[in-house]
């Protein structure tokens, strides 16, 4: 698992890509864009499971 951010207008509107790779196959297995938040790592986990 990785993140990326990014901003929109300016940087206190930042965006975050979370996202899961299988560095083996370099697939992408999920992802989701928000904050920086536990809810959002959590939904990305819950997509793995």
């Amino acid at each position: 698992m990785d993140e990326q951010w990014s901003f929109v207008g300016n940087k206190s509107n930042q965006r975050w890509l979370w996202y899961a790779v299988d560095h083996a196959t370099n697939i992408v297995l999920a992802y989701v864009f928000g904050k920086r938040k536990d809810e959002v790592f959590k939904a990305l986990k819950a997509l793995l499971e």
